[in-house]
């Protein structure tokens, strides 16, 4: 059996298919929204989400897996959204903490965290200090790095996001770890819209194929 994963604050699944699409295999997926619950199960027939709130969670319930994977609400560390960080009143802000009860108590060999480009420099890097701290802490070394979806994939979306690969410093498999390359946009947005008013299976066009990225 290859690698898999746990997909935290899955959505309707865009980060999933990445890593499935890269040979890795999900074995749980939670997300606490009752419409992306309908559209994952839709994209995917294995390992359905499960629709709770990952509070509720208890990681010795969760089965054994490789690699965790959590595009994780953005909201509280976006300049478009709250700002408020770990204070969001809803509690967005600390979900960060379950992602890392979950580590601890799993340790898996590795995780893949997904946030807004602010989430670096929110509260002066105070918020992006604890983060870092808390995945020491936990054994895990780790890159981190600002990624535009229009450069790095054949889709036309300004979609700025930054990635937090880490894994077992143990394991010494972040020396060979390479961030991906540039792809060179062969698709016009203009055809990406005639798909959609089509009806058709792309991104954001229906046919229940995947619409998006996970969780954010």
């Amino acid at each position: 059996m290859g690698l898999t994963t746990c997909d935290l604050f899955a959505g309707v699944g865009g980060i999933r298919l990445g890593f499935e699409q890269a040979g890795l295999k999900t074995v749980y997926a939670i997300d606490n929204d009752p419409h992306c619950q309908k559209t994952y199960n839709l994209n995917f027939s294995t390992s359905p989400l499960r629709l709770a709130d990952i509070g509720s969670v208890q990681p010795s319930a969760l089965p054994a897996f490789d690699i965790l994977l959590a595009g994780f609400p953005c909201q509280p560390f976006s300049i478009a959204g709250y700002r408020h960080g770990f204070d969001d009143v809803l509690g967005r802000g600390n979900l960060f903490f379950d992602i890392s009860r979950i580590l601890e108590h799993k340790e898996p060999m590795g995780f893949m965290l997904e946030n807004v480009k602010n989430l670096k420099g929110h509260d002066k890097g105070r918020t992006f200090a604890i983060i870092k701290e808390r995945l020491e802490k936990l054994g895990y070394e780790y890159e981190y790095k600002v990624l535009n979806t229009v450069e790095y994939g054949n889709l036309p979306q300004n979609r700025e996001r930054i990635y937090i690969v880490g894994f077992k410093k143990h394991l010494q498999i972040m020396q060979n770890f390479q961030w991906p390359r540039r792809v060179v946009m062969q698709i016009a947005t203009t055809s990406m819209l005639g798909a959609a008013r089509r009806g058709g299976g792309g991104p954001g066009g229906g046919g229940g194929g995947v619409g998006g990225g996970g969780g954010v």
